[in-house]
């Protein structure tokens, strides 16, 4: 299926299609019109071709441009998060679907004591929160992970092929960054951190699996006092 991507496309489209119209039309003169008819046609038939084929096709071409805008916005509505540009909870599915062998370590991060946000500086602020942490952890992260907001003030990432100590590593630096940065919108200041649980997913493990195992260190590292990061493996060496 063709696809009219930018505006310049369309008279790309056109002209060649136009120009395809002209020369078929031109053939079919040459096989089945007679000798003596062939000069007379051929000097007005493609002029009049393009006068009526070029217009029609660059509406076509036109419209082809506008389906193919509303597609690309349709598809970002179903993949990315309005608030945070972060993927979907579906889209983040999606994509490990595709990849069941996929291994790295997940991460389940959490805004602390974000419904004191909320009550304190309004709905408003709040979502100036999440927009910022939402920044900060994918700045941190490589076009081949995933950043998904999984809920309110929640996200998940998968962090493909990282060992245990690169995924510590990448964690405590969101968690440093996010903690470096307050965020300053509508007249407040909020200082803001995150807690963050992670574990391991080797290749035969079911992402699901992961997240709960990411979900329960997270609980630690609220327990102890958040701001901190916990990863599942250290629990069990503990």
């Amino acid at each position: 299926m063709i696809e009219v991507k930018q505006r310049r496309d369309m008279w790309t489209f056109a002209v060649l299609f136009t120009a395809l119209e002209v020369a078929f039309l031109m053939i079919v003169q040459v096989l089945f019109y007679p000798p003596e008819m062939r000069a007379y046609i051929l000097a007005r038939e493609p002029l009049l071709t393009l006068m009526i084929s070029l217009p029609v096709c660059l509406y076509l071409g036109g419209q082809m441009h506008e389906n193919y805008l509303r597609k690309q916005e349709l598809k970002s509505l179903t993949q990315r998060d309005r608030l945070t540009q972060a993927a979907t909870r579906d889209f983040f599915y999606e994509r490990l679907a595709e990849e069941p062998d996929a291994y790295g370590v997940s991460l389940m991060v959490d805004i602390d004591y974000f419904k004191k946000v909320n009550d304190t500086h309004g709905h408003m602020v709040g979502d100036e929160v999440i927009k910022s942490v939402a920044q900060v952890l994918r700045a941190n992260c490589r076009e081949v992970d995933i950043v998904c907001r999984f809920g309110g003030e929640e996200f998940v990432i998968f962090l493909h092929k990282v060992s245990p100590e690169q995924g510590l590593d990448i964690a405590e630096r969101m968690r440093r960054s996010v903690a470096s940065a307050p965020v300053r919108a509508h007249g407040a200041t909020v200082a803001v951190t995150v807690s963050i649980g992670g574990s391991l997913k080797e290749v035969s493990d079911d992402i699901d699996a992961s997240i709960g195992s990411a979900d329960l260190a997270l609980y630690q590292a609220k327990e102890s006092g958040r701001n901190r990061s916990v990863m599942q493996w250290m629990q069990k060496a503990a």
